[in-house]
């Protein structure tokens, strides 16, 4: 039989490393397919390297965009009161 000592804490880490992993995979998800797309695109309109570069630069901020989302998502988790307090 498995001790409950340290479930939240451990369920906290858990969760928080696989947001981490996710805010990793979603940068590097948005630059392969930004990267993917304006490639075919400049392969198919004959527009090389510009569509590439295009593409590429908007994969790379949506990365972000999302990692900056992930951390606000994180970063508010860590301010909820403990449970039993006043508020919480």
């Amino acid at each position: 039989m498995r001790s409950d000592r340290g479930g939240d804490g451990e369920r906290r880490w858990l969760r928080n490393a696989g947001l981490a992993m996710q805010m990793g995979l979603s940068l590097v998800a948005g630059i392969v397919v930004g990267w993917g797309i304006g490639y075919w695109l400049d392969r198919l309109l004959g527009t090389e390297p510009w569509l590439m570069v295009l593409f590429t630069l908007l994969g790379i901020a949506s990365g972000f965009l999302e990692m900056f989302r992930i951390a606000q998502r994180l970063s508010q988790e860590g301010e909820d009161p403990p449970r039993g307090c006043p508020g919480g």
